[in-house]
């Protein structure tokens, strides 16, 4: 697992994919594979099922991709509303990415900043529906709504914030003390 400390204003929605991506190389590897192979196999073979397999299977893997990213990304543009978070700790690793902030947030802050990424990834899931119905493409984006239950960071985080609702808590970068 990676985890590197980034100031937040040095934060971009293009160091967030960066990260993203890096984090799901390997499945992300085998995606790209599996999608060379079905391209090969339709151009050798003229058959439309294997070259709709392919496009299939590349536009999920991107819209798997994107919902990740809209999720992460406003849970940045939380922490920048608010002064009390300085820096921002990137938590990567096979098939696990968050950002963490370091800093001091009042308790509602802190449930704000954690329904944000589930719910702007459900609003795009929702606008998706509404622009094509029958793509299947909007689940990616809605299926991030599951990230509030509490055995999920974002759930953790929500519960945490009602629990010190009115109160500071200090936020501190993983394997910190201090």
């Amino acid at each position: 697992m990676t985890i590197r400390k980034i100031t937040l204003p040095d934060v971009t929605a293009g160091l967030i994919a960066k990260q993203l991506i890096w984090s799901c190389r390997w499945p992300f590897a085998a995606v790209a594979l599996s999608f060379t192979a079905c391209i090969f196999l339709a151009a050798m073979t003229t058959d439309r099922v294997l070259f709709q397999t392919a496009l299939w299977l590349i536009v999920h893997a991107l819209f798997l991709l994107c919902g990740f990213l809209v999720h992460e990304w406003f849970h940045v543009a939380g922490m920048r509303l608010f002064r009390g978070v300085s820096d921002i700790v990137v938590s990567a690793g096979v098939l696990r990415f968050s950002v963490i902030p370091v800093g001091r947030l009042y308790g509602w802050q802190i449930a704000l900043v954690a329904i944000l990424g589930p719910c702007a990834s459900c609003l795009v899931g929702v606008v998706i529906a509404l622009l094509a119905p029958g793509s299947f493409l909007q689940y990616w984006f809605l299926l991030h709504a599951v990230f509030l239950l509490p055995f999920f960071g974002d759930g953790q985080s929500l519960i945490l914030g009602i629990r010190k609702w009115s109160r500071p808590v200090g936020l501190l970068a993983p394997g910190t003390t201090s």
